[in-house]
């Protein structure tokens, strides 16, 4: 996967989150209680992906002497 295509997939998780938040509490089953956890999942999950892509990027630039 392309560093393009995976900011993209990480772009598209969080405007998931921020419509769950927009979303979540004018629905009964839902809640509050539910969008927080999904968009706490959510940022999580991104923080993690962004982490192993610095990693990546580092790892790519490193010289051998």
């Amino acid at each position: 996967m392309t560093l393009e295509t995976q900011l993209l997939s990480l772009q598209e998780r969080l405007q998931e989150a921020v419509k769950v938040c927009y979303t979540a509490p004018l629905d009964e089953s839902q809640g509050y209680p539910y969008a927080t956890g999904y968009s706490k999942s959510a940022m999580q999950g991104v923080v993690e992906d962004l982490e192993r892509i610095m990693q990546q990027l580092s790892d790519s630039q490193e010289v051998d002497f």
